[in-house]
C-alpha cells in the first residue's frame, strides 16, 4: 500500500500540508496517509517537565489528550470526506520529530513520500514541523515534498529541475520517480545556473546535456535554460517566478537545495519560496 507520511502540529501550515498530501495521494495513486504528531512540543514538554507536581493533574493531561484526539479526527474527516478511498492513520510519538519520522520510516516500509509544511511570509511562523524541515529532509531516506504554507494545490504541469551541466548523470534520479513526470501534459524545464560570470558554458557541454535528455527522456516535453546568478537559490527562485512553474524538483548535487542545507542560506532559500512546492529526491 503506497503511503505518504505527514508530520503535523495542528497549525495552519501543517493543515495545509495535509490537504496537499490528500490531493497528491489521489492524483498519484497513493492509498494510505499517516498523520504523525509528536509529544515534543511546548504543551507536552510542559507536562513532562512538571510531571509529579500537583498543578499538573490527571484532568489537565486528559484534557490535552482529548483535544489532540479531536484535532486528529477533524483532519482525518477532512480527507475521507473528499477522498473516501484513501486510508488515513494517526500516530502519536514521544520522541523528537526527526527521530520520530525516521523510526516510522523503519517500521513502515510502504512510505514513499514525506510531506512537510513550511511557514512562509503569510503564515504565523509558529509551526514546529516547519522548524525541523532541514533535519528531516537531510536524514530521510525517502523523497520529501516541502509545501509553502499558503500554497493551494493545482495540477502539476510545469516542473522546474535545476541541474549541474557538469554532473548530468545525477538526472538518473528522475528515472526512479516517473510517477510524477510521466503524465502526458507535463513539461520539464531544466535550468543550469552559472555562478561565475564570464565563464561561458561550452557548446560541447550543452550538446552532452541535450543528447542525454534526448536519449533518456524522449517521451517528455522538455526545455533547457542557462542562467547566471551568484546565488543559486536566488537564481532558481527568480527563474521560477518568471516562468510557469508548478513544482521544483531538487536533485542531488551542486544545484540541489540539499547542497545548501550545510550552510546558513538553506532556511532562507526554502522560506523565500512562497509559491511552489519543492520535491527533494533521494
Amino acid at each position: 500500500m503506497r503511503t505518504i507520511l505527514v508530520p503535523i502540529d495542528f497549525t495552519s501550515t501543517t493543515e495545509n500540508a495535509v490537504q496537499l498530501a490528500a490531493e497528491w495521494a489521489n492524483h498519484y495513486d497513493y492509498q494510505h496517509i499517516i498523520l504523525l504528531k509528536t509529544a515534543g512540543e511546548s504543551e507536552f514538554d510542559f507536562l513532562h517537565i512538571a510531571e509529579g507536581h500537583s498543578f499538573v493533574n490527571e484532568e489537565s493531561v486528559n484534557s490535552l489528550l482529548a483535544r489532540t484526539e479531536s484535532l486528529f479526527t477533524q483532519l482525518i474527516d477532512t480527507i475521507t470526506a473528499k477522498f473516501p478511498h484513501i486510508k488515513v492513520s494517526k500516530l502519536l510519538s514521544d520522541w523528537t520529530l526527526t527521530r520520530s519520522v525516521n523510526e516510522v520510516l523503519k517500521n513502515q516500509p510502504s512510505i514513499e513520500l514525506i510531506v512537510l509544511g513550511s511557514d512562509d511570509q503569510g503564515s504565523s511562523n509558529d509551526s514546529y514541523v516547519s522548524d525541523n524541515i532541514i533535519s528531516i529532509a537531510r536524514t530521510s531516506p525517502v523523497k520529501t515534498l516541502i509545501v509553502p504554507g499558503n500554497y493551494s494545490y493545482s495540477p502539476i504541469r510545469n516542473i522546474l529541475i535545476p541541474c549541474d551541466i557538469k554532473g548530468i548523470t545525477k538526472l538518473e534520479r528522475l528515472f526512479h520517480h516517473k510517477s510524477v513526470i510521466q503524465k502526458q501534459d507535463v513539461r520539464l524545464q531544466f535550468l543550469n545556473i552559472d555562478t561565475h560570470k564570464g565563464n561561458d558554458i561550452s557548446n560541447e557541454n550543452k550538446k552532452e546535456l541535450e543528447d542525454y535528455l534526448r536519449q533518456h527522456l524522449t517521451e517528455f516535453s522538455s526545455s533547457i535554460y542557462y542562467s547566471y546568478d551568484e546565488n543559486i537559490i536566488n537564481g532558481i527562485l527568480n527563474f521560477a517566478s518568471s516562468h510557469e512553474t508548478d513544482l521544483i524538483i531538487a536533485l542531488p548535487g551542486r544545484h540541489s537545495f540539499l547542497y545548501y542545507m550545510a550552510s546558513r542560506s538553506i532556511s532562507e532559500g526554502i522560506y523565500q519560496n512562497t509559491s511552489q512546492p519543492v520535491l527533494v529526491l533521494k
